[in-house]
């Protein structure tokens, strides 16, 4: 089973189902099955807070990842029947997909599903600089 805990504000109209979809795909496409994910859809000030706070990075981005294992490492959890294992956390900047869509020509969901979709490599080991 896949989990995918949204948290969205309310005055950000994004399809929900699309976002739990791709999840469902991604995850699905690595061989992970029984996972959950928090993903959360923000405004400009919070993710520029947690980017500068974690990442010590200065300014907003488009998305953050913050996996909870290693790779290599999920395999190697012990969990309870039934327990799903808690890949880590998704932040989707909606302003900045609403800007990256418009220069790109795309629907914004579709955006902010591509963050999504990159995000969740992340959490799943992969990384820039793997091949």
């Amino acid at each position: 089973m896949i989990k995918t805990n949204l948290f969205i504000g309310s005055r950000y109209p994004v399809d929900r189902h699309k976002i739990k979809a791709t999840v469902e795909r991604v995850l699905s496409e690595h061989g992970t099955d029984n996972a959950q994910v928090d993903v959360s859809i923000v405004g400009i000030r919070k993710i520029t807070t947690l980017n500068e706070k974690y990442l010590k990075h200065e300014g907003p981005t488009d998305v953050l990842s913050f996996p909870q294992h290693n790779k290599g490492q999920l395999q190697d959890i012990p969990l309870p029947e039934g327990e799903l294992i808690h890949l880590g956390d998704v932040i989707i900047s909606f302003p900045e997909a609403v800007k990256m869509a418009k220069r790109f020509g795309k629907m914004v969901d579709a955006q902010i599903c591509f963050y999504l979709e990159h995000a969740l490599l992340h959490l799943l080991g992969y990384h820039h600089d793997d091949h």
